[in-house]
């Protein structure tokens, strides 16, 4: 019983750490094509890239250890006089698992650590401190700054220095563009991505976390123009931009950040399309193969353990 578990585990998160650096490597090549369609889709396909890994390894070994699917994929052998259905198992795989899980738990502790009681305790703080003006909260702040934080039930929060420093026209860009991101929870969503990626090298998964953030803020400015303009929110941007200087609180999303440029170029330009359902449909349907493909090497290769 103790073999088969740790085959399990091991093949589980063996096959999570593989895919996921298999995935950083190709990623070069899909990233064109995300920056080139609609931004609100790309956040959502993007945060489904990031998910594919372990999605895909938690589906290629439930199906490799469940004898009714894994004999339609698994080529017929025999080990001894034994014929039947099984899935793979090794005595050596204990020590193996037993590393991996505590890696894998240790890296998802640190990400809540580092991400989630942070933020949650700042956000419970600075709402006891603010002023709730109903739809956001004033912080008694010179300094001129924006952001959302929070996770589950996100507050958008502005300084008294912002709201001195911007005109009400700023003002309400500010406030449609935050009012995206708590309606879209894309602080949750950002999060995901992390815990996804978390086992991972920080560097391998940073650059399509880096985009991730970048098309939800690019989604949010296209709904705050929406109710306004695009002009003016490209405006806005420029000049909070110019105002705030300090960084913003840890796992919040600012108004402003170090991709102004892009957000910008992504306002004034010609407004981007999304990926044809049918291009999706395709590219699901090719990863869900590969899956399948991988499960019979990847019985064989389990069981060249001793």
């Amino acid at each position: 019983m103790l073999s088969l578990l740790s085959s399990i585990l091991l093949c589980v998160l063996a096959l999570w750490l593989l895919l996921g650096v298999l995935q950083a490597g190709i990623y070069r090549w899909l990233q064109p094509t995300l920056q080139s369609i609609d931004p609100s889709q790309a956040s959502t396909m993007l945060l489904g890239w990031l998910a594919l890994a372990p999605c895909a390894a938690l589906l290629a070994s439930y199906v490799l250890y469940s004898p009714d699917l894994a004999q339609w994929l698994v080529a017929g052998h025999c080990h001894s006089s034994e014929c039947h259905m099984h899935g793979p198992q090794s005595t050596l795989a204990v020590l193996p698992a037993a590393l991996l899980t505590s890696w894998t738990l240790y890296t998802l502790v640190r990400c809540l650590r580092r991400q989630w009681l942070p933020a949650r305790r700042l956000c419970d703080h600075l709402a006891r401190i603010g002023d709730d003006s109903g739809g956001y909260i004033t912080l008694a702040s010179a300094q001129p700054t924006a952001f959302t934080l929070g996770w589950l039930k996100p507050k958008i929060f502005i300084s008294a220095g912002m709201q001195a420093a911007c005109s009400e026209q700023d003002i309400d860009c500010i406030l449609h563009h935050e009012a995206a991101h708590r309606q879209r929870r894309d602080n949750l969503r950002l999060l995901v991505g992390r815990m996804l990626t978390a086992p991972l090298p920080r560097r391998l998964a940073q650059r399509a976390l880096d985009d991730l953030k970048l098309s939800c803020e690019k989604a949010c400015d296209l709904r705050a123009a929406a109710q306004l303009s695009r002009e003016s929110v490209a405006a806005a941007l420029i000049r909070v931009a110019r105002l705030q200087q300090q960084a913003a609180p840890v796992a919040s999303l600012a108004f402003v950040g170090n991709r102004t440029e892009q957000r910008i170029h992504a306002l004034l330009d010609e407004p981007l399309a999304p990926l044809a359902s049918e291009k999706v449909f395709v590219a699901m349907s090719v990863a869900l193969l590969v899956i399948l493909a991988l499960i019979n090497p990847l019985h064989r290769a389990i069981e060249l353990l001793p």
